[in-house]
């Protein structure tokens, strides 16, 4: 017991100077890791316009995936998905923002073309789902860049550069390597055939092995399935890219962007309930009332958060960016594939979904410098006025 209390008091009597040495080391520790967590959130909320584009794709290509997934017509859930955003856009733009939902803001023809090209790249989108994998139609999809850029030139009068037709060839051999047409794949049989002949046939099948091992072509690419999926993936890129354009225009009239959004949403909401009954007359079948009220309902919502995402992102960072952090739906397709049904892709997929992804990265990092160029040559012009006024 007195060895103890003498411990005690041992301990009581240590030295001031080794008790503060302890707790100023302890609070460095502290500050250290206080001023890490800040420096951490600082530079995510700098650059939070990322992060908010990155999970809206995620979000988006998990919903279009789930379709897969679901013993019911994609149509018949779309129309639950499309009344949601629609009374949704609709409440907000009309009776929150008091905008006319219907108004053109002098340009008629823009506001059609982006009510009927917003409609026919969702509903080619969809309907290319039924017939190839997401992975593919994500990829076709993704060349919305380059013929944006090749109808601007056409319509906006825009200069064609040099750059623009570096992409568009890179554009159009990454669909040949991504979409394995059959024809270039008979093209290549044909040219190891030809070039074959006594002293170089074991190096001809050696190559002829190697490319059919790259390729690795399954048996559904050659069907007329898989090309139709294809055109109604190319319909769904081009009509993007004309859609683009038009909301070009509208943005420079101020059109609001929930106007916008619930035009697209109220016209494909009108498509797809006239598709659902056209159908029914050759294929009667009750409307699937459960999943439409529930995975529908639940798309809808989740729509909605991906359009609250990308337009906290468009205030946040620059269209071009956000513009290549789309490609990362190639990305989600691939692994949720992979995931759900265990499908792979072959090299020359990779290859040429890579080439399609660099050739939208060159154009928008391009786009981008033109606009950065623009804005010094505007604050020098300012500064010249200012020191000048009768300029």
């Amino acid at each position: 017991m007195i060895v103890k209390n003498e411990e005690i008091q041992q301990q009581q009597r240590a030295p001031l100077y080794s008790v503060s040495a302890d707790l100023l080391e302890k609070n460095k520790k502290k500050e250290f890791f206080q001023s890490f967590l800040k420096i951490v959130y600082h530079r995510l909320h700098e650059h939070s316009g990322i992060w908010y584009t990155v999970v809206a794709n995620f979000i988006f290509s998990c919903c279009t995936f789930s379709l897969k997934l679901i013993p019911a017509d994609m149509f018949d859930i779309m129309i639950a998905r499309f009344i949601i955003q629609s009374i949704v856009f609709g409440i907000y733009a009309a009776f929150y923002k008091h905008y006319s939902v219907f108004h053109t803001n002098g340009q008629p023809l823009a506001c059609m073309l982006n009510i009927f090209m917003s409609s026919g790249t969702n509903l080619s989108y969809l309907a290319a789902l039924y017939f190839i994998p997401l992975s593919d139609i994500n990829t076709i999809k993704y060349t919305y860049i380059v013929w944006a850029a090749v109808l601007s030139v056409i319509f906006l009068k825009d200069r064609f550069k040099f750059i623009n037709g570096i992409s568009l060839c890179l554009t159009l051999i990454g669909l040949i390597l991504a979409t394995r047409p059959h024809f270039f794949l008979e093209t290549l049989t044909h040219i190891f055939d030809w070039t074959s002949s006594s002293s170089v046939v074991s190096m001809n099948t050696t190559a002829a092995t190697i490319i059919s091992t790259i390729i690795n072509v399954p048996t559904v690419t050659s069907s007329t399935y898989y090309y139709l999926g294809v055109g109604l993936a190319s319909i769904s890129a081009l009509t993007k890219a004309i859609q683009m354009i038009a909301r070009k225009q509208l943005i420079k009239t101020k059109q609001p962007h929930s106007v916008m959004n619930f035009q697209f949403t109220f016209s494909a909401l009108f498509v797809s309930l006239i598709y659902s009954i056209i159908r029914r007359f050759w294929q009667p079948e009750p409307y699937p009332w459960k999943w439409m009220s529930t995975v529908g309902v639940f798309i809808g919502c989740c729509q909605l958060l991906t359009n609250v995402f990308v337009a906290k992102a468009l205030k946040r960072e620059s269209v071009q960016l956000m513009s290549i952090i789309g490609s990362l739906d190639i990305v989600y397709a691939v692994l949720l594939q992979f995931i759900f049904f265990h499908q792979t892709k072959s090299l020359i997929f990779y290859i040429g979904a890579s080439l399609i992804v660099l050739s939208a990265i060159i154009l928008s990092i391009d786009r981008h410098m033109a606009i950065r160029s623009e804005r010094k040559n505007e604050k020098i012009n300012d500064k010249e006025a200012e020191i000048d006024p009768n300029l």
